[in-house]
């Protein structure tokens, strides 16, 4: 009965605590957005095993506040026995609180991301209709166009309801009216400004990578729009009251109308409006523009009117920077972006817990915290902390802060030498060695890239394989192990470079539109044939696009028949356009096998340039021919054709023509070509002078007859192609002397041969015409008439000519000062040539600082997809180092070079310098540290190889090819056998590389291509019967017919050469003999 008893007490205390918390729960739902509801089990146990709880977290929380409550209200009461039970349930409920409330720390991750919350972000990318935010912890968000400012969207809705255009022509003056009218979103924001933004709506995701940043642009962009934002004043600034604007408070505002003194600001509160005045927004804008109406400002309250209406506002960015608060009368004027002083209350591995404005708990995860602080956080210290956003459905509640430098100061994080991160290290570069700093077993690795720059790998990103989980103290990816990564993104507001281990990813050419080159020869995979394209796959991250007209020379019917998907095929690079990530292709072999000059721009396109083109359309008057990366230019119909027939008879859309360079303007940009003039018969026209400089010499033969006589010329130095109209000869003749020898025909009387040796002076290219001369007098005369007439015209072109002799002088002489140097570097900025000689000549003045400037300028100054001439820049630096710096300098420049450039380049460039310098004992030590770093590679292995046999160093080179073969794949061991023979041939013993081939060719009998090489080495002994001892033995294994013609004739040329002709005769027999065993075989 007694356990009866018992049990019916039991029941009945279980139901008080159900209904109470059932009551609770009720009164609680409309307070909490997102609720965590359990269902509880129908039975519970008394006395839990271990002491633990079976009720949720929501629920100990329920029941950690009422008990609270209950202990205040029976604090004071009379009773005795309420006090006693009321310390019993106490003493229950005791068992599910813990000593102290430390917040647990959390990361924000796409779960946790709901609509409504409000965060601080940074403007990641621009595109035409939509801003790509950075978040913290490393999310992605997209605000619309729409979603920028109401006064932005009224003005894009009244632009489409007035724009009605009645034909192309208004269309077009409708469109640019627009342009002017609205601004673009690239005149409203700047990459790395920090905004405040309020979550709109959160999509499904189509994959579980949260990390959107370390995917390409194109693909970060479409995992942002997973989070869908909004800046708009009015609904981010919802919930701020009048009472907490005051100085110090900063916030969101768009720019409402331009007033006489000022401009009127819609601040999101009602009742109230901002004015900034003009004196104020020319502290905002460092060019003084005028700001748009529409444009969203982040702004501090400087003064309230005294009836609460207007509140007056600076943008000045140090004022904005350094404003803070104190205390807030309500939780909802807490904005994300606030700075605020904060107390530290706890530290732990995960990050810091705080206490900020007051009393409201808040957290700074691991990402938020300096790696490296001046001072050490402690408990009990005073910092600044910047509001990042408030925790969702936490009660009371609680905020997300930042303690990093960039974010307190709302400055964009640079890099050691106060550069862009992004610009230091842009996507794609090769980082030889990370350090692992933390492991997050389920969401990646934080390595240090150098010094206060750390670099985030997610999990996803280690291995190409599925990695489940990552250990920190063992497996390949424990902390403190060193690993190769690239680059592959940048999280501007979290300040960390996004890598990748993944050796597909680390190997990859390209990992972005913006690193192909145009005019480069590429081979692709095809993906897809529509009716409209041919999709081809350059890598994993680029895919290109040919359209129809490319696919071939000729027009192709089915172009299904040659195309399909899944096949190799060969292709150039038309055109690239890295903001839409489109890549432009050609597969015309025309073009793809062409040798001629790569024009890109209208810089490039040089007068005389003699380039392939393709026809782009045909217009009344001439053609639009069109080069790579869309530049176009205009033939006129005389120079398209010798012809009258009708060019679009002649001509067709998709053509390649080969065009010359007549006129290149660049204001306004226009180029002429002609199509006529750059034909094979034509190549040399006499009314063209442009392709002959003043100081060549050509020399020709000149027929003499009694007909009309044309110059056969045959340049024998001819420089670098300039206008004729900058250069000036040396009797001050606007054109060149010719060396004439002429050849006179049997009737022709010959002239004294002194007469014929004297050089031919040409005045004009006006040689005889119509009516031709039958003796030499009247030819006599009429010369002596011409040179009169040209004395004449000598004579008033004679202070012109002067005037373009000092323009010839200037464009021809080498630069002798600095301001020559910039001059020509003006026109040349791509040129490593003109760097480095800029760099020499700094040497010579003995100015080795302003050297190494000039080096580094170059680097800065040179387009990044200049990637060999940006590294003969890098090569002139380690040069400099390696003679005027020191060991540590060297060291610095040279593992900069090698983390901008293809690392295995430096390294074995680096070891050539030492080695050249004759420091052979560091050559050594960079060869040895090249091996060790790329052992996989048979190139270094052999040129370290080469270096110990030039150094006469026999036994050391010979101990390298077993180390090689442990550390080579085993496809490049032969190869790598291959080239140690034939270094041991050339710089070492003959003998030792014979018995290594002839180890090769036992055990690969069938490898004709090492026979060949087998072959060339001993024919550069002259051993030319050790060479018929080879062939013999090839020519006992079975070949084809092929084959063995190209043996027996390269054994032919070696008896002629080295053998005799006793030896030449036996080989055609051989060849005889072999050819009627072969056919007795087939038969």
């Amino acid at each position: 009965m007694a356990g009866q008893k018992r049990a019916l007490e039991d029941n009945s205390s279980r139901n008080v605590k159900k209904s109470k918390l059932a009551k609770d729960k009720l009164t609680d739902v409309p307070e909490k957005p997102v609720q965590l509801i359990s269902d509880l089990m129908n039975e519970e146990v008394d006395f839990p095993r271990g002491g633990g709880t079976s009720l949720t977290a929501a629920e100990v929380k329920t029941i950690r506040a009422e008990a609270t409550q209950e202990a205040n209200e029976e604090l004071f009461a009379a009773s005795g026995k309420s006090q006693k039970k009321k310390s019993r349930s106490d003493k229950n409920k005791a068992s599910v609180t813990p000593k102290k409330d430390v917040v647990r720390i959390e990361h924000l991750n796409y779960k946790r991301v709901v609509p409504g919350m409000k965060l601080l972000g940074q403007i990641a990318s621009i595109q035409p209709l939509a801003l790509v935010i950075s978040l913290p912890n490393q999310l992605m968000g997209h605000v619309p166009i729409t979603q920028v400012t109401s006064q932005l969207t009224n003005r894009l809705e009244s632009m489409h309801e007035q724009e009605q255009p009645s034909d192309t022509e208004s269309l077009d003056d409708g469109e640019s009216n627009a342009q002017t009218e609205v601004p673009d979103l690239f005149q409203l924001f700047h990459v790395g400004q920090y905004v405040r933004a309020i979550v709109m709506n959160v999509h499904a995701s189509g994959s579980t990578d949260v990390s959107a940043i370390g995917k390409l642009r194109d693909e970060a962009a479409k995992a942002s729009r997973r989070i869908e934002l909004s800046l708009v004043p009015k609904t981010v600034n919802s919930g701020v009251l009048k009472a907490d604007l005051k100085p110090g408070f900063i916030l969101s505002a768009a720019v409402q109308s331009v007033e006489d003194h000022g401009y009127i600001l819609d601040i999101g509160v009602q009742g109230s409006s901002g004015f900034l005045s003009f004196k104020e927004a020319k502290k905002g804008s460092p060019d003084g523009s005028k700001l748009h109406v529409g444009q969203l400002l982040d702004v501090a309250v400087v003064k309230m009117s005294g009836n609460d209406r207007i509140c007056t506002v600076s943008i000045d960015p140090r004022g904005i920077q350094s404003s803070s608060i104190t205390e807030v009368s309500n939780v909802t004027s807490v904005l994300p972006g606030i700075l605020g002083q904060a107390l530290i209350t706890a530290i732990s591995p995960s990050g810091i817990n705080l206490q900020i404005l007051g009393f409201f708990d808040a957290t700074a995860d691991e990402f938020n915290v300096p790696t490296n602080p001046v001072k050490a956080f402690k408990i009990g210290q005073k910092v600044k902390a910047r509001i990042l956003y408030e925790i969702a459905g936490s009660s009371p509640p609680k905020f997300s802060v930042s303690l990093l430098d960039h974010i307190v100061n709302l400055k964009e994080k640079l890099s050691t030498d106060d550069v862009a991160i992004h610009l230091v290290y842009p996507v794609g570069t090769i980082l030889d060695a990370v350090t692992v700093k933390r492991v997050e077993p389920e969401r990646g690795l934080v390595v240090e890239v150098q010094p206060h720059l750390d670099g985030f790998i997610h999990i996803s990103h280690t291995s190409d394989g599925h990695v489940p989980t990552l250990s920190s103290s063992s497996g390949p990816w424990r902390l403190n192990t060193i690993h190769r990564a690239r680059v592959i993104g940048y999280h501007p507001l979290d300040g960390l470079l996004q890598l990748s281990l993944r050796p597909s990813i680390l190997d990859q050419r390209f990992l972005q539109a913006g690193d192909i080159r145009v005019g480069e020869v590429l081979k692709g995979t095809v993906k897809r044939l529509t009716d409209s394209a041919l999709f081809v796959s350059i890598s994993c991250n680029a895919d290109g696009i040919i359209w129809p007209n490319h696919y071939a020379d000729i027009p192709l019917k089915h172009p299904s028949k040659r195309f399909k998907a899944g096949g190799s095929i060969k292709c150039r690079v038309l055109a690239v356009d890295p903001e839409r990530m489109r890549v432009e292709l050609t597969a015309k072999k025309t073009l793809i096998e062409s040798t001629l000059p790569v024009l890109t721009s209208i810089e490039e396109a040089k007068v005389g340039t003699i380039t392939d083109a393709v026809v782009y359309r045909v217009v009344d008057k001439g053609l639009i021919v069109r080069f790579y990366n869309d530049l176009k230019a205009f033939v006129p119909s005389r120079e398209a054709s010798d012809y009258s027939n009708k060019l679009k008879d002649m001509f067709v859309a998709g053509r390649v023509v080969k065009v010359r360079i007549l006129t290149a303007d660049l204001n306004p940009p226009r180029v002429v070509a002609s199509i006529r003039q750059a034909s094979s018969s034509k190549a040399v026209k006499v009314t063209d002078t442009s392709d002959i400089t003043s100081s060549a010499v050509l020399e020709g033969v000149v027929p003499v007859h009694n007909t009309p006589a044309v110059p056969s010329l045959r340049p024998s130095h001819v420089h670098e192609p300039t206008p004729s109209k900058l250069l000036a000869s040396e009797d001050s003749s606007p054109l060149p002397q010719v060396k004439a020898v002429p050849t006179l025909s049997q009737s022709t009387p010959r002239s004294p041969t002194p007469r014929q040796a004297a050089p031919l002076k040409v005045e004009g290219f006006s040689w005889f015409s119509g009516d031709a001369r039958s003796n030499a007098e009247s030819a006599s005369s009429d010369e002596g008439s011409e040179e009169d007439e040209s004395s004449k015209k000598k004579k008033r072109r004679k202070r012109k000519e002067i005037e373009q002799d000092l323009t010839a002088d200037m464009h021809s002489k080498l630069p002798e000062s600095n301001a020559d140097f910039e001059r020509l570097l003006l026109g040349s900025p791509n040129s490593s040539y003109l760097w480095v000689q800029y760099m020499s000549f700094l040497l010579q003045l003995s100015e080795i600082d302003k050297a190494r400037e000039t080096g580094r300028r170059a680097i800065q100054t040179i387009s990044f997809r200049e990637e060999e001439e940006r590294l003969n820049v890098w090569i002139a630096l380690l040069n400099v180092e390696n003679v005027y710096g020191t060991d540590e300098s060297l060291e610095a420049v040279f593992k900069d070079a090698a983390r901008h450039n293809d690392s295995k380049t430096v390294h074995l460039r680096l070891a050539a310098i030492l080695d050249q310098s004759e420091k052979h004992e560091k050559a050594e030590d960079q060869y040895k540290r090249t091996c060790k770093k790329f052992g996989y590679s048979s190139k270094v292995w052999t040129l370290f190889c080469e270096y110990y046999l030039r150094r006469r160093s026999l036994e050391e080179a010979r101990k390298l090819l077993p180390r090689s073969l442990q550390s080579l794949e085993k496809r490049k061991h032969l190869k790598t056998i291959s080239k140690f023979a034939q270094l041991e041939y050339k710089l070492g013993d003959a003998e030792r590389g014979k018995t290594i081939f002839e180890g090769i060719v036992d055990s690969h009998p069938k490898r004709w291509d090492l026979w060949s090489i087998y072959m060339d080495m001993e024919a550069g002994q002259g051993d030319i019967q050790s060479l018929r001892n080879i062939f013999n033995r090839v020519f006992a294994i079975k070949m084809t017919s092929h084959k063995a013609k190209s043996f027996f004739k390269k054994w032919l040329e070696l008896e002629r050469k080295i053998g005799d002709e006793e030896g030449a005769s036996a080989v055609k027999q051989k060849a005889v003999e072999w050819t009627q065993k072969a056919a007795s075989d087939s038969q």
